[in-house]
Parts: structure tokens; C-alpha cells; sequence
């Protein structure tokens, strides 16, 4: 029970706090209410507590008409000592429905704003390594991040700077606070590979619901912005891989289709799910499959969370570059 208050505690200060006065004032409420906290501790210890909670009662709401569903329409409106009390009737009366959900679902956002620090990390790949690229995402959700060439980027620096689709549907908007991006360019991506435990179907309206369930109610634009990410995922044919991926990817490999572009493998706010033993089989395959092709790994939530891009070439890692103070859901990063 002590680590469940901890993981709140964190939650409520460090992820909600300045992103969403809702989810922030109830994670301190959690913290010293018992019901709810025994309801909570029956959620997996794979997954993050706080994160999976707020998306099963958002996805459950929506599919009942209760006063809890409106205050989910309209977060910005309401009155939070009302809403946490909305929240601990709801989770009483469909306690059975959540603990059916805390088995059967699992954390998998998918934020395309990461796609605005993403894309010129990439660029500089490909420009280093005078190849097209084959991405390869290890928790890849839907896929929506293999389509990062398909959304236009402005980023506020100074000067500003946009990159990426210029006709694209959907813009991804962030601020660089670090050293001013001056150039990006295109992206040649021969090959768009994801793999997951579970491959969210976005043409599924259920699978999609618990998708836009996992993002935050005040953040309307991320909403928007999975919407329209939605339509173009389309336009852009990838290879999606339900499974492990200490299997998957040595098969990829051994099929060497990807000999003539640099493969890229990477994964954002992915790691966190993972146990130490499971950080370094996957460190010791990449090692491994380097001496078959070099390899990009981009990556956080290893050691700790800052950003990290490495070349692993036969068998030896080398750190390219670490980005520290990066925002979880894309809106800022520090380029160096």
C-alpha cells in the first residue's frame, strides 16, 4: 500500500501537476482513501498504476451516461471536491467492470508530439549515415510514431523553424529550449516496423476509445491531434508485430532486407514497464545484432529519464547524444 501512496504521490506532483488539475487533485485524494486504494492495488505491477486507473474510469465513463462522463467532456468547469466524490461513487458502483479492465487492458499511449524531437534526431541519422532509414519501435501502440513524416512540426525558437509534411493535416506544435534547430530535413523511410504485446487497431472504435481514454481530459489538443493522426495512418503501410520483441527482432534481422538503409530502433516511455532483467536482454540482443548491421537506439527510461541516442556497431555502444529535460507528451525539449 505504501508504494501505491508513493506512486500517487509522484503522479500527482511530477506528471499531472501544470497538465491536469482533475487528475492532480485526485491523485492527492487517492493517496488517503482506502476503498479506492484497494480497488487500485488489484492493477498489475507491470503497468503504472495511476496512468491505468485515470484511463479505465475516463473509458468506462464514456460508454455510461453518469454525471461522471460530462465532467469528462467539460474538466475545466467543474468543482474538484464534487468531482472526486463523482469518482469514488462511480468506482463503487462498477468496481467489477474496472477490475475486469485492470486485467484486460494495459498503458499504451501513443503521442505524436513526440515526432517533434523524434524527427530531427532522425534527420541527423540519416544525414550521418547517407541511408534511408528503416524504424523499427519496440511498444509501438498503434503505430502512430512510424508516421512522423507525415505531420508538419513548428517548432518556437528563436529563430521559429517548421519541418516535416508541409501539407499535412495535422501540425505538431513545441518549443526547443535548448540549442536553435537550424536545418531538418527530409525523412526517407524505406521500412516502418512496430511491435507490441498488444497492436492497438485504430480502424477498431473500441480500441480507439481506450486510446483517447489514456489522454488526459484537459488536454483537448492531444485529442485532436490522435483524430487526426488517425486519418493519416492510413497513407502510411507499415508492418505491425503483435509479440515479444527479444523474438521479433532477431527474425527481422536474419532476413537481412533492411542491408541497404540504417535501422533505427527506438522507444519512448516504454521502458518504465520494464523489469532490470528485461533492460538488459534487450541492451545484450542490440549488442548482439550489431555484428550483423549497425544499429541506432533512441531511447528513455533505461537508467533514467533522459532522452539517449547510441550506435551499437559490432558490439561496441557508443553515446551519440543525451537530451536531458524533455516533456513525456512532446510539447518542449533541449536541443544540443
Amino acid at each position: 500500500m505504501k508504494d501505491l501512496v508513493t506512486a500517487f504521490t509522484r503522479f500527482a506532483s511530477h506528471e499531472a501537476k501544470n497538465n491536469s488539475p482533475l487528475y492532480e487533485y485526485w491523485s492527492q485524494r487517492i493517496q488517503t482513501d482506502e476503498q479506492l486504494l484497494n480497488l487500485i492495488m488489484h492493477i498489475p505491477k507491470s503497468q503504472p498504476k495511476p496512468n491505468l486507473f485515470f484511463g479505465a474510469v475516463q473509458y468506462l465513463s464514456a460508454q455510461i451516461e453518469t454525471p461522471l462522463k460530462q465532467l469528462f467532456e467539460n474538466p475545466n468547469v467543474v468543482d474538484l471536491e464534487e468531482s472526486f466524490q463523482l469518482l469514488t461513487d462511480f468506482c463503487t458502483q462498477h468496481s467489477d467492470e474496472l477490475l475486469k479492465l485492470f486485467q484486460t487492458k494495459s498503458v499504451q499511449t501513443n503521442e505524436v508530439q513526440r515526432g517533434s524531437y523524434l524527427y530531427p534526431i532522425f534527420s541527423e541519422i540519416a544525414e550521418e549515415a547517407k541511408l534511408p532509414l528503416t524504424l523499427m519501435e519496440i511498444g509501438t501502440s498503434a503505430g502512430l510514431l512510424l508516421n512522423l513524416d507525415g505531420y508538419r512540426y513548428e517548432i518556437e525558437q528563436e529563430p521559429s523553424i517548421s519541418f516535416g509534411n508541409e501539407n499535412s493535416p495535422l501540425t505538431v506544435f513545441a518549443k526547443n529550449y535548448g540549442t536553435p534547430l537550424t536545418s531538418v530535413k527530409n525523412l526517407n523511410i524505406l521500412h516502418r516496423i512496430g511491435i507490441d504485446l498488444n497492436i492497438i487497431d485504430l480502424q477498431d472504435s473500441d480500441e480507439y476509445l481506450w486510446l483517447k481514454s489514456l489522454i488526459w481530459p484537459e488536454q483537448i489538443r492531444r485529442k485532436e491531434n490522435l483524430d487526426q493522426a488517425r486519418a493519416i495512418h492510413r497513407h502510411y503501410p507499415k508492418l505491425l508485430l503483435t509479440g515479444d520483441f527479444r523474438k521479433l527482432i532477431p527474425s527481422l534481422f536474419e532476413s537481412h532486407e533492411f542491408k541497404n538503409s540504417q535501422i533505427i530502433i527506438f522507444h519512448t516511455h516504454v521502458a518504465n514497464q520494464f523489469s532490470a532483467t528485461l533492460k538488459s536482454e534487450l541492451l545484450t540482443l542490440l549488442q548482439q545484432l550489431s555484428h550483423i548491421q549497425s544499429i541506432y537506439h533512441v531511447y528513455n527510461n533505461m537508467e533514467d529519464k533522459d532522452l539517449h541516442v547510441d550506435f551499437i556497431d559490432a558490439g561496441i555502444t557508443k553515446t551519440i547524444k543525451i537530451f536531458q529535460n524533455t516533456d513525456g507528451h512532446g510539447k518542449f525539449f533541449c536541443w544540443n
